[in-house]
């Protein structure tokens, strides 16, 4: 009988950050998330985006997902010139993306790409977004930082046509070639 089990959870860095190689270096996309968690003032985007997003604080039904965390999923979309689809990817595949947008990939999902597009777009209807841009913008400028936008891609594999794939040939079961014979 189980008195006091306690869950493994990548969150607490129980898992993730205790089996690693010795010695490992940091990823650079964990770096550079590192620096954006620094040097942008979340606290003042947040408070601009109160103006117009709560469902995070309703009393009734289920719960939103939290404004910094959408934020962050924003941030994460501008930097790397992700669409909302690619966003959820990175998200659930990345260990470094998931602790900066705050969800645990052992939890509950992280916002999915819906998700993430209903927001910016209730940003863009009321016209926030652009001054969540500018003040993200000018926290970098003041720290000295140039921002290169990156990309992120995944290799796509596509069936070409009016190629004949060579199949290998069917033996039959018992076959002299199959008794080496």
């Amino acid at each position: 009988m189980k008195t006091g089990s306690k869950s493994v959870s990548a969150a607490d860095g129980s898992l993730f950050t205790s089996i690693r190689w010795p010695r490992a270096k940091t990823p650079k996309r964990a770096e550079a998330l590192a620096n954006l968690e620094r040097l942008i003032p979340w606290s003042d985007l947040e408070t601009i985006v109160r103006r117009v997003y709560y469902r995070d604080q309703r009393h009734t039904g289920r719960p939103g997902y939290s404004a910094p965390m959408l934020l962050r999923c924003l941030v994460l979309c501008w930097f790397w010139s992700l669409s909302d689809d690619q966003a959820e990817a990175v998200i659930l595949d990345s260990y470094a993306t998931a602790r900066f947008v705050g969800t645990d990939p052992w939890k509950p999902r992280p916002p999915a790409a819906s998700t993430i597009r209903e927001f910016r777009k209730q940003l863009e209807h009321f016209g926030i977004l652009k001054e969540i841009r500018d003040q993200t913008d000018t926290a970098l400028t003041a720290a000295g930082i140039a921002v290169r936008h990156g990309t992120i891609r995944e290799p796509v594999f596509k069936k070409l046509a009016g190629i004949a794939v060579a199949r290998r040939p069917q033996t039959e079961i018992g076959s002299d070639a199959d008794n080496g014979r």
